[in-house]
C-alpha cells in the first residue's frame, strides 16, 4: 500500500538526556529535543496485520493536523518543532475515518462495510491514569500517526474500541463519502470539546467568549461554542484568509492581533465587563494568554489546547485577584467526547465541512503539506481511498 511517512534523525540537543526507555523505543517524550531534520516521503508501505480485537479500516478521509505541520517543520537549528511524543519513522496521519474490510475474531459489534471514525489516542484502561478516568493521559498510551503507524495510508488496524459508528450521521446527510470527511473532522472538534465542556466545568450558555487561532482546533472551538449557546464569539487570527473562514462560520467579530491592543479590544467588546472564556487554540500562549490581565471578567476561565511557543510568564496575581481558572487540555478521548461530537453533526448543529478548504488524493500528500507552510488554508482533507 502507498503511505505518507516521517523520516527524521536521531540527534539529541546537549542539554537533553533521553532516558532509558527513551533510547530503547526511539519513543521520544518531546519531540523538539531529539528529532532532526524531519522530512516527508509518500512511497510504499506493508499493510497492517491484524490482530484478534481489531479491524481493518480502509482509509477514506484524513485530516492534516497543524500537529502534523509541526513535526514536518523545523526551528532555525533544524529540529523538529512539535514538543510531544514521537517516533520516527512513522506513517502520519490522526484524524481520520474509513471503512471496515476486516474484523479480527474477537471483534463483537463492527461488522464489514461499517464506517467508522476512529481516536487517535489509543488508551490501555487499566493504568491508574485510566482507571481514575483520564484515559487521555494514559500512563501506556500509543498515539496514531505520531508513536504508532497513522492513517496517511490506505489501510489501518485498530482496536474495536477505539471505533465510532457513522451510520446515523451518513443517513442525516444522505451520503456515506460525506460522513467519512465529517467524521475524520471528529479528532479535532473532540479536542476542541474535550477543552470546552470537560475540563473545568466552568462553561455556561450567555459567555463571551475568545478563541485564539483560526485553525482546525480553534474553528471547531467555535462552532462548538454557538452551539453551546455563548452569546459572543469572538476569533483572533493573524490570517485575513482564516478570519474570513472563522467569519462564514458565524464569528461574532473576527481581530487580527498585530492590529489592537488585545485588552483594550475585548473590554469593548465585551462593554467594560470582560471575557468569560479564552481558548487558546493558536500554540503561542506567550502572545495570546500571558497579555491578558484587565480584559478578564471575573471568574474567567483559560483553557490552554495549543502546543508550542515559548513557555509564557502569566499574571498570577491577577487571576488570584479576579478568581481565574486556568486548565490545560489534551486529547478527545472518554466522556463520550467521539460520540457526542458525531451526534451534534447529525443533528446539523455543527458542520466542520466549512472548514474544508481542499480535498486532494494521497498522491498529493507532499504537496498538500507544503501548502499549508503558508497557514492560509484551515484544513486539507487527504482521500487515500
Amino acid at each position: 500500500m502507498q503511505a505518507l511517512k516521517l523520516h527524521a534523525d536521531w540527534a539529541p540537543r546537549p542539554e537533553y538526556l533521553p532516558s532509558e526507555q527513551e533510547l530503547e523505543t526511539r519513543n521520544i517524550r518531546n519531540a523538539h529535543m531529539v528529532w532532526h531534520n524531519p522530512r516527508i516521503e509518500l512511497g510504499p508501505a506493508p499493510e497492517p496485520e491484524l490482530e484478534a480485537d481489531q479491524v481493518r479500516v480502509q482509509v477514506a478521509a484524513v485530516g492534516i493536523c497543524g500537529s502534523d505541520m509541526h513535526m514536518y517543520e523545523a526551528d532555525s537549528d533544524g529540529y523538529m518543532i512539535y514538543p510531544g511524543y514521537v517516533t520516527a519513522p512513522n506513517i502520519l496521519g490522526h484524524e481520520f475515518a474509513g471503512r471496515v474490510v476486516e474484523t479480527g475474531n474477537a471483534v463483537r459489534d463492527l461488522r464489514e462495510g461499517d464506517l467508522v471514525a476512529v481516536e487517535e489516542i489509543q488508551w490501555c484502561g487499566e493504568c491508574i491514569s485510566c482507571r481514575k478516568g483520564f484515559v487521555n493521559h494514559c500512563e501506556y498510551m500509543g498515539e496514531i500517526g505520531f508513536t504508532i503507524p497513522g492513517a496517511m495510508a490506505e489501510y489501518i488496524a485498530v482496536r474495536e474500541r477505539y471505533c465510532w459508528k457513522l451510520d446515523e450521521l451518513a443517513d442525516a446527510l444522505g451520503s456515506a463519502e460525506e460522513a467519512l470527511v465529517m467524521g475524520a473532522m471528529g479528532e479535532p472538534t473532540g479536542v476542541s470539546y474535550q477543552g470546552l465542556f470537560n475540563r473545568t466545568g466552568t462553561w455556561l450558555p450567555g459567555h463571551h467568549v475568545v478563541i485564539f487561532g483560526a485553525g482546525p482546533i480553534g474553528l471547531a472551538a467555535e462552532a462548538l461554542s454557538i452551539a453551546g449557546g455563548a452569546c459572543q464569539v469572538i476569533v483572533i487570527d493573524p490570517s485575513a484568509s482564516r478570519r474570513a473562514i472563522a467569519m462564514r462560520m458565524g464569528a461574532s467579530r473576527v481581530l487580527d492581533p498585530s492590529a489592537v491592543d488585545l485588552n483594550e479590544a475585548l473590554l469593548d467588546l465585551t462593554r467594560g465587563r470582560g471575557v468569560d472564556y479564552v481558548v487558546e487554540c493558536a500554540g503561542y500562549a506567550d502572545r495570546t494568554l500571558q497579555p491578558l490581565e484587565s480584559c478578564l471578567a471575573v471568574n474567567a476561565t483559560l483553557i490552554d489546547i495549543g502546543m508550542g511557543g515559548e513557555r509564557p510568564t502569566l499574571p498570577i496575581v491577577t487571576y488570584k485577584q479576579r478568581g481565574v481558572q486556568l486548565a490545560g487540555s489534551l486529547g478527545h478521548a472518554g466522556k463520550g467526547v467521539f460520540q457526542n461530537v458525531i451526534r451534534l453533526m447529525t443533528a446539523g448543529r455543527i458542520d466542520m465541512r466549512q472548514m474544508v478548504s481542499e480535498r486532494l488524493p494521497l498522491d498529493e500528500a507532499v504537496a498538500a503539506f507544503r501548502r499549508l507552510e503558508s497557514r492560509e488554508d484551515a484544513k486539507i482533507i487527504l482521500l487515500p481511498g
